[in-house]
């Protein structure tokens, strides 16, 4: 980095001094387009650092080099522009006001294209209000900002993903997450620092995500990183610190009530109690401690903090832009959270008159510390839920220090302390030169070398530590234990060209725009697996009158993934739109602005998905000899025809902007990585990887905004709404066929079901007594009063797997959010808050059941006290859970008692600041602001979280409360 600092001062020096061996004088005046003067505009000399300001009367004077020929004029809120001034001496400029609305650039393919000619599907992200956003993980930013995107947070984990992004819905077997383009490169949403980001745009058809061909039928999302601009040098911060609180906790019942919950278990079993009325007492008296180990393991407060940094400026040599970024997350002990450090160096040379040269340096580097016991991040609180209240973290009256009491070898507050550490380290290292050619001002041409390396790494200690039972005799040992390893790096150089064309036709009319180029991607992995990527692409949008809008795209991509002859692939789409704005016939409404834009899409394409592992077509043989995976020589891509029908209306004088959508996505030839096989060749285990089925998506988008003013306060208020239908059309090979998936019971897909189905029984109440259990046929062995009664769809008296049936999906429906942004004087205000009106969530592991069902004893955990304030009792019989048990039971079932309403509506983000415009002679907007973030969640759900299905313990959800501060040094 420190290079590259050094060649770019002397590039700037060698120009100063070269341009100062010969100069004539040029003036002027820079006004706006309503001929008012801008002020302190810069007026720099193409090629080199030389420059000046305007004065209050928009008037300025320069001395150029008798070499130069172009003047850069820009200035705060106004459209850069260059001139070329020939032989004049004295130049009068008109600078435009940046475009706003429907006349915006928006950045899509490879290219840029005003949004009043776009007649595919995009969205953007406002990144103005997302970067003051207390938010670890991009991810974060897409819950209830942008029509047809979900996303489910799972948890906080520190250092981890929050949860995976669908644009769409989902329509694959395989990794579902959209392509992220980051400048050009192929990257990671989640190790992008939101305040590095210029624009985000999201492709959602496929007339715009075909120009990303067999890598677009998940969606894409275009990411434009801040870069430098002509004028003042300047500093930009954005600080925060944040405070975490959890919002998902469970609520265990406490000894007395476990012990009398243990006890009616056993009772209702035919079994002898465990608790003896004595215990119980002792319970009730405190002479037994009732142990709250959720409360014990969350020992500190978790709390965060971010700080970004961007120094930036530039001239007529080019400009820069160097972002820092630090942020940490501190977890709720003392040992667990993460630390990430990111620099990103942006630069633009101008070398010569007609060549740019765009050249960007990114690392960073992410640190996650994790306790031994609680390697994944979930761990000690799997082991703390599977605790009861009546286990004691330290025996009693003993001398020994530290006297854990162990309980089948666990005590996550001995793991904690004792337990060991481990760290894990990320590094991520990029290289993008851009360099670009103008043949003429309409026709360039653009190369693209990119390179980035991928590495990890891991440590792991623990120090010896004796336990002692009761007696104070040794009762076990952790044992020392130090290890190390390397983890998987990966590289991924990516060589592009590109030709862009770009002109107005029959006298500024109509508009043309054309970019075509070649793409080859290389991707290898240091235990030898290797990727190779080549394409071949064209896109073509016309605007014919500024009415008829004309988009065809079409790419063909090669991939070493799949088999010899299916390697190549062919995707074209096209999309067509109508600016009925623009015709007579409306033109009264454009003159009285009750209508200024009305603009009508369609568009129809084919795009692919090859987001799977390499070399699945191939022959896998053990050490035996033995075949484990068939080989498959037609193995290829999954394919996808979508169309997509779109209107957009400006109305009222620009105050109302109204969107709408539907669409329908047909996705074929699925990726089924573990196909069984029937065994061949003696092996238990024999799959394939084929291409097999057919699911629709079907859903609809609709979003509004009202912008105004009342007297000084100035306001916007928005909102969307959207749904996704999905529906599996064919399993197999024919449309009759039904696929049961490997390695689970609970998932089949047949004709007219969801991708991700809950497939289990439906119920009719709970036995009630012995008698009418015998005098019920279709019922499960050893079936108790209280247990789940299953209804017998094929009345064949038997409960078996032929009764189940199709219960919904996970997915969740009817999604919407509103948005409020208020700004009176100095002040502003922003809310946002997300719902889903309808989703069914699966109260799986101990957030539905009373114990943890591990398959073996079924003996550890204590109910959540939603549990034992609904379960059957004889004196309860209507109620919302089945009876309490140990050990093994016939309710553990998928069935609709499981299942429970999970829709919600949720406080996203409230936000308040307040901005001196300067602070002192350095500090200048300056803005001081609170946010509180997921605070509050409105629900029915009778799990943890309405996001996410149940579990047997998960790192909790955090609402998060921050303060922050944003300035800009010049």
């Amino acid at each position: 980095m420190k290079n590259i600092f050094t060649m770019m001062l002397f590039i700037v020096l060698f120009s100063s001094f070269a341009h100062a061996q010969s100069n004539r004088q040029i003036t002027g005046t820079i006004k706006d387009n309503q001929n008012r003067p801008v002020v302190n505009a810069s007026v720099l000399v193409k090629g080199t650092n030389l420059g000046t300001a305007s004065d209050a009367g928009g008037n300025f004077e320069i001395a150029v080099p008798t070499t130069a020929t172009t003047l850069i004029f820009s200035a705060i809120g106004y459209e850069d522009q260059e001139i070329s001034f020939g032989n004049k001496t004295r130049l009068n400029v008109i600078l435009a006001e940046k475009n706003t609305g429907i006349d915006e650039v928006v950045v899509v393919g490879y290219s840029t294209v005003d949004k009043k000619h776009l007649a595919s599907s995009v969205s953007q992200m406002d990144m103005s209000q997302t970067k003051t956003r207390p938010i670890m993980k991009m991810e974060q930013a897409f819950s209830g900002t942008i029509p047809g995107v979900t996303m489910l947070q799972g948890n906080s984990l520190p250092g981890s993903v929050p949860g995976s992004i669908a644009i769409r819905g989902v329509s694959t077997l395989q990794n579902a997450s959209p392509l992220v383009i980051v400048d050009g490169m192929e990257q990671s949403l989640t190790d992008i620092d939101p305040n590095q980001i210029k624009s985000l745009t999201v492709l959602k058809d496929a007339a715009s995500t075909s120009m990303y061909g067999s890598r677009g039928a998940n969606g894409v999302i275009i990411i434009e990183t801040e870069r430098g601009s002509t004028g003042q040098f300047k500093v930009d911060i954005n600080a925060w610190a944040a405070i975490d609180d959890p919002i998902d906790l469970p609520t265990f019942v406490n000894a007395t009530d476990y012990m009398k919950l243990n006890n009616e278990a056993k009772l209702l079993q035919g079994q002898t109690p465990l608790y003896s009325a004595e215990d119980i007492s002792k319970a009730e008296s405190g002479e037994i401690k009732s142990v709250n180990w959720l409360n014990e393991i969350m020992q500190s407060k978790s709390y965060s903090h971010n700080q970004a940094a961007s120094v930036s400026g530039g001239g007529g040599v080019g400009t820069f832009n160097l972002m820092l970024g630090h942020i940490q997350e501190n977890g709720l002990n003392s040992i667990e959270g993460s630390e990430k450090f990111s620099a990103r160096f942006n630069t633009n040379v101008n070398i010569a008159n007609k060549f740019v040269l765009l050249a960007d340096f990114y690392a960073h580097r992410l640190q996650v510390d994790r306790l031994l016991a609680n390697d994944d991040g979930h761990g000690l609180y799997q082991i703390a839920w599977r605790m009861n209240p009546t286990q004691q973290i330290f025996f009693e009256g003993t001398d020994i220090p530290n006297h854990y009491m162990l309980h089948n070898n666990l005590n996550p507050v001995a793991s904690i302390n004792h337990g060991g550490t481990k760290n894990y380290m990320h590094d991520r290292s990029t290289i993008n030169l851009r360099p670009k050619y103008y043949i003429n001002p309409n026709l360039n041409i653009e190369g693209n070398v990119s390179y980035m390396i991928n590495k990890s790494a891991n440590k792991s200690v623990r120090e010896t530590f004796k336990f002692y039972d009761v007696n104070g005799k040794p009762a076990t040992i952790w044992a020392n234990s130090v290890g190390a390893e390397q983890g998987v790096s990966q590289s991924q150089i990516t060589a592009r060209a590109l030709i862009n064309y770009t002109k107005d036709l029959r006298g500024n009319k109509d508009k043309l725009y054309f970019t075509g180029g070649t793409e080859i991607m290389n991707f290898t992995y240091t235990d030898y697996r290797e990727v190779n990527k080549a394409s071949f692409f064209g896109k073509l949008n016309y605007s014919f009158a500024d009415r008829y809008l004309l988009e065809l795209t079409a790419r063909s991509d090669g991939s070493s993934k799949f088999a010899p002859g299916q390697k190549w692939g062919f995707f074209p789409s096209a999309a067509i739109a109508w600016n009925l704005h623009n015709e007579s016939f409306m033109s009264s409404f454009l003159e009285n602005k009750s209508i200024t834009n009305f603009k009508i899409r369609g568009s129809y394409g084919l795009i692919g998905n090859e987001n799977v592992d390499p070399y699945l077509w191939q022959e896998v043989v053990n050490t035996w000899g033995w075949m484990m995976r068939v080989p498959n020589p037609n193995f290829s891509w999954e394919k996808q025809k979508q169309w997509n029908i779109g209107a957009d209306v400006t109305l009222l004088n620009n105050r109302l902007n109204l969107t709408a959508e539907v669409y329908d996505k047909f996705s074929y030839d699925l990726i089924y990585s573990d196909f069984p096989v029937p065994p061949l060749t003696g092996s238990y285990s024999l799959t394939s990887a084929i291409n097999i089925g057919e699911v629709r998506n079907k859903g609809y988008e609709i979003s509004a905004s009202w912008s105004d003013k009342i007297g000084n306060v100035n306001y916007t208020i928005g909102g969307m709404f959207f749904d996704n239908t999905n529906k599996v059309e064919k399993a197999g090979y024919s449309r009759t066929d039904t696929l049961i998936f490997k390695n689970t019971n609970d998932k089949i897909w047949y004709n007219g079901i969801a991708i991700d189905n809950y497939y289990g029984y439906e119920t009719d109440g709970y036995f009630q007594n012995k008698q009418e259990i015998d005098g019920t046929t279709a019922k499960l062995s050893n079936t108790l009063p209280g247990d789940v009664r299953y209804r017998d769809q094929n009345g064949d008296g038997i409960i078996n797997d032929d009764d189940r049936v199709d219960l919904g999906d996970p997915f969740p429906h009817l999604n919407y959010s509103i948005n409020l942004n208020l700004k009176y004087k100095r002040w502003d205000f922003a809310a946002l808050g997300q719902g889903v009106g309808r989703r069914t969530a699966r109260l799986s592991g101990m957030e539905g059941y009373p114990i943890l069902v591990d398959g073996t004893s079924n003996a550890l955990g204590a109910p959540r006290q939603e549990y034992a304030d609904n379960r059957w009792t004889p004196e309860t019989p209507n109620s919302r859970f089945p009876r309490v048990w140990t050990g093994a039971s016939t309710n553990t079932f998928l069935s609709n008692v499981w299942l429970s309403d999970a829709s919600f509506f949720r406080i996203k983000m409230l936000q308040l600041g307040y901005t001196f415009p300067k602070w002192g002679n350095t500090f200048h907007n300056v803005r001081l602001y609170v946010n509180a973030q997921d605070a509050f969640t409105f629900t029915k759900f009778e799990g943890l979280d309405p996001e996410r299905n149940g579990g047997n313990g998960n790192y909790p959800r955090m609402a998060t409360y921050s303060f922050g501060v944003r300035a800009t040094i010049f």
